[in-house]
């Protein structure tokens, strides 16, 4: 495996880890037409504005949700063909019961690109605050009862689309998206080990190139 193969395969493995790392985590992806879009203005936000996902997992599977906000994509550092950058806004995070709304404050953290597959918050931190609920579904009572906890999400463009084509266009550009709530703990310490991992992977290479 090449380097930057090996660069990838340990950021996607940090994506895929937060279900694993946590019984309570809640997996859900976008409903059919649901995109997430990016106009080439540095922004970036989810259409429609309501029910743009669903619960695919746990007690809550089926029921529905939607992100709402209008997010900014900052200054773009790229490392060996992975490209991130901060991201700024504050939107809403809201999943219906049928009776009561969990509801919650969303900050993406940053966004990162490496060929064809992107992520927002990719190392998994702290982003949804503020989780209130009213109701009794049982998965939604644990985010709640939480308080606070971390929502990673994935999309993919193929053929691949660069990080500074969807901040600055010439757009728009948009596609499906899936993403994982998880509480910081236990997953926090897995989380902070593959991170180290593409840290480490990024630092092999440059070692390499300037041998």
């Amino acid at each position: 495996m090449n380097s930057r193969n090996l660069i990838s395969s340990i950021a996607f493995l940090v994506l895929a880890a937060i279900g694993d790392l946590n019984a309570q985590s809640i997996n859900y992806s976008n409903t059919v037409n649901s995109t997430i879009l990016f106009p080439g203005n540095t922004t970036f936000s989810f259409s429609p504005g309501v029910d743009n996902f669903s619960i695919t997992s746990g007690s809550a599977s089926g029921l529905l949700g939607e992100i709402s906000g209008i997010f900014t994509i900052g200054t773009i550092t790229t490392i060996d063909g992975v490209s991130s950058a901060p991201v700024t806004g504050i939107g809403g995070f809201v999943i219906h019961d049928g009776s009561f709304n969990l509801t919650a404050n969303l900050n993406w953290v940053n966004i990162a690109q490496f060929g064809t597959g992107g992520s927002l918050n990719l190392a998994g931190s702290v982003n949804l605050t503020g989780i209130t609920y009213g109701g009794s579904n049982p998965d939604l009572v644990t985010l709640a009862a939480a308080g606070s906890s971390s929502d990673v999400l994935t999309f993919q463009f193929v053929p691949q689309v660069s990080l500074a084509a969807l901040r600055d266009g010439p757009g728009p550009h948009s596609t499906s998206f899936s993403g994982s709530i998880a509480n910081p703990e236990p997953g926090t310490t897995g989380l902070v080990i593959l991170g180290l991992g593409l840290t480490s992977a990024i630092g092999w290479r440059r070692k390499k190139n300037a041998a």
